[in-house]
């Protein structure tokens, strides 16, 4: 039999709740609705995103402020080092400036000397004119007398000549004085030393007689021109330094000579 719940209670019973419902009429925490907890895990995520957010913000900023620091100390460093190679510029462009400074005093120097040679040469020049027996020649180093063998010493021989040494003479007069070196140079053709008293005397030949041959003038300028001995050298080349080829017997007259070079520069 089927019966009234609420008649089997009695009348007077106050009615039983739902089940759902507590004796307040509210729901047990049993039954509550399934949104409310993603809600308060939701409420718990976002303090805990906040404390992370206000944890993390120093560090950030920090790390910042250290990037901007080393950014600033580099481009200080090289701010500096552009100061100082500016500076080495400035300096190097002064040594420069000196440098073009004494570049053209030593250009105005040289081209004074220059003048100063060329007059001398000029003077040379003007003194022996329409002397047969002396050539005056410019030389890079100077100036040089070109004497013919043919007026200084017989052939095959070492000797000077009366005539010859008269030419000397004339040459150590304007010589004396001066102070700038003098080379004195012997030269021959190219006939080998054929007599027999000639290579006896002179048995290597060609060489040897044009360095005797110098050797004769230095002593001449020396002791009977009274030309300083320091400024003095000599040196004999042979048949090695030919002015014109050796092709015939004027040619070989021309490279018969003695050369007595002044270095004024």
């Amino acid at each position: 039999m089927i019966r009234d719940r609420g008649s089997a209670l009695g009348a007077g019973a106050p009615p039983l709740p739902p089940p759902h419902l507590d004796l307040a009429g509210r729901r047990p925490a049993s039954a509550a609705s399934p949104r409310a907890l993603p809600a308060s895990l939701l409420a718990a995520a976002l303090l805990l995103t906040g404390c992370q957010a206000t944890t993390g913000a120093p560090e950030t900023a920090d790390n910042e402020n250290r990037n901007l620091h080393g950014l600033a100390e580099a481009q200080q460093r090289r701010l500096d080092e552009i100061a100082a190679e500016k500076k080495d510029l400035e300096r190097r462009v002064k040594e420069l400036e000196a440098q073009v400074a004494n570049l053209g005093s030593a250009e105005k120097v040289v081209e004074e000397a220059k003048e100063e040679i060329s007059a001398t040469v000029r003077q040379m020049m003007e003194r022996f004119r329409g002397d047969s027996d002396i050539d005056v020649e410019r030389t890079p180093e100077g100036y040089s007398f070109v004497l013919r063998q043919a007026v200084l010493f017989e052939s095959g021989s070492d000797k000077l000549t009366a005539p010859g040494r008269a030419v000397l003479m004339r040459v150590a007069d304007a010589l004396r004085g001066g102070e700038h070196p003098i080379r004195i140079e012997g030269h021959t053709d190219d006939v080998p030393v054929a007599k027999p008293e000639t290579m006896q005397k002179f048995p290597r030949g060609n060489m040897e007689l044009s360095v005797a041959r110098s050797l004769a003038v230095w002593e001449a300028l020396v002791k009977e021109g009274r030309v300083a001995e320091p400024r003095l050298s000599v040196t004999g080349f042979g048949p090695h330094r030919p002015r014109v080829p050796n092709d015939s017997e004027r040619n070989q007259w021309r490279n018969r000579r003695v050369e007595i070079h002044v270095a004024e520069n």
